[in-house]
């Protein structure tokens, strides 16, 4: 393993990432702000890249680069930022970069090729030190499991890159004699080399500057150019359309899945399992078929997730069941039920032992430990105490055509079947209230109430 002290401030590093993605087809998202494994491409780049080797970090972005500062900010907030205020290519944009380098050498990432490893960067940094080099590069090679268009290395009569050629594949898909390999689009240079050729770099008849370019100069000027390969070579994709994009998704879905399966997940059909980048799920978890875990959520020990269930940013405790049901933006205690076809929406705390059946939606509330919901129920803004039954088809008549209102069952309540609970309203504790009822006002403790509206029929003590 390469120790960090190894390389910290002998590489800058530099992220280009003005790309406007115009065969994305997207009209509110530049490319670094595509989703990959739940997250954007740029957070999935940076999580990835050896972060702590570097002291001086500079991204190239353009204008109105707000959005993708604040997710570049999560991640590490020493960034300084370059702007390419028009498009003129991948050597203009680090043309932007030049003047803010300060190390002997520098990294030069694409944001459109986030799946590359921090032990890939780490072996390429690693051997151009080591060997001095004025410029390498991470190349692959040229098969049908990697598609879309790259630039192709040229080499010479001995075996040395002379130029990498921005031409179709086409052209060499059917040179079956020799392997071809293509440029990745992940540099090291020799600062004071490029600070001395970049700025000469040709203009392209589409108005354009590429980095590739400099691969020439530097055959012409007599250096060698190191290579060397990614680790896996699913690293070496890069995104330039939707179709794209989607098989990077599967790369990073099957990643993710098989990080899982490695600390002791059992997930039982990985191919249909979508668990996004920033989720996490404890050993001794099971997670079925067709389940999606979004956001933020986190899984804790021995539950049951799916099949076919949903999960958004929502904490889990040990010892759940989740079947066929959608939990947002919530927090389940340890041993909750939920299902199936239930589901469970934004800012709603179940705590501990709590089951909740068939067909039920619970929005906004708070539901204490060992609660009982029946089928077919809708309880919103509500707060629920221990020990509670709430009965099959019981609503909770929470909005009153203007504004919400608060329900409020004491612990030890027992609601019949079909109850109307017309909020604001306290139901107090030990209260029982007669199937079919509809409640208008507030019941004392332990009263037996039903009917059409409810009334108090005698005390429970």
């Amino acid at each position: 393993m390469i120790k960090i002290k190894s390389l910290l401030n002998t590489f800058d590093i530099v992220v280009l990432a003005a790309g406007k993605g115009s065969r994305m087809k997207s009209r509110t998202l530049s490319k670094p702000m595509q989703l990959l494994n739940g997250i954007t491409l740029i957070e999935y780049l940076l999580l990835n890249l050896p972060i702590k080797n570097f002291n001086n970090k500079i991204v190239v972005v353009s204008p109105n680069y707000e959005n993708i500062q604040s997710k570049i900010n999560n991640i590490d907030n020493k960034f300084v930022y370059a702007v390419q205020n028009n498009p003129k290519g991948t050597g203009d944009a680090l043309f932007h970069a030049l003047k803010k380098l300060k190390s002997k050498y520098v990294l030069v990432v694409n944001a459109d090729v986030p799946l590359i490893t921090q032990s890939s960067y780490l072996n390429l940094m690693n051997n151009h030190e080591n060997k001095k080099l004025t410029l390498s590069l991470i190349q692959d090679n040229l098969t049908d499991t990697i598609p879309g268009d790259y630039g192709i290395i040229e080499k010479s009569n001995d075996g040395n890159i002379k130029s990498i050629q921005e031409k179709s594949r086409i052209h060499y898909e059917f040179n079956k004699d020799n392997t071809t390999q293509f440029n990745v689009g992940v540099y090291c240079f020799e600062v004071n080399w490029l600070q001395d050729c970049l700025p000469s770099l040709a203009t392209h008849s589409n108005g354009e500057k590429y980095i590739t370019d400099l691969v020439e100069i530097a055959y012409k000027q007599g250096f060698n150019i190191g290579t060397s390969y990614a680790k896996d070579s699913d690293e070496s994709f890069g995104i330039n359309d939707n179709y794209e994009l989607s098989l990077a998704n599967n790369i990073a879905r099957i990643r993710k899945n098989k990080q899982l399966m490695t600390k002791g997940v059992v997930i039982i059909d990985p191919n249909s399992t979508y668990i996004d980048y920033n989720s996490d799920v404890e050993e001794g978890t099971i997670i079925y078929p067709g389940t999606h875990i979004k956001g933020k959520s986190i899984i804790g020990k021995d539950c049951k997730i799916g099949p076919n269930s949903e999960l958004h940013d929502s904490i889990i405790g040990n010892n759940s069941i989740i079947n066929h049901s959608i939990v947002t933006k919530s927090k389940l205690g340890k041993q909750v039920h939920v299902g199936p076809f239930s589901h469970v929406r934004q800012y709603t705390d179940i705590k501990d032992n709590v089951f909740i059946g068939t067909n039920v939606e619970i929005k906004n509330s708070i539901i204490d430990s060992k609660s009982k919901l029946g089928h077919y129920c809708y309880i919103g803004d509500s707060v629920i105490g221990q020990l509670v039954n709430i009965g099959a088809g019981t609503v909770t008549c929470n909005f009153d055509g203007d504004k919400k209102h608060k329900t409020n069952i004491k612990s030890k309540a027992f609601i019949g079947s079909g109850t109307m609970i017309i909020a604001p309203i306290i139901i107090n504790e030990g209260a029982k209230i007669g199937a079919g009822s509809v409640l208008t006002q507030d019941v004392q403790k332990y009263s037996l109430v039903y009917g059409v509206p409810a009334k108090k029929i005698r005390n429970l003590r």
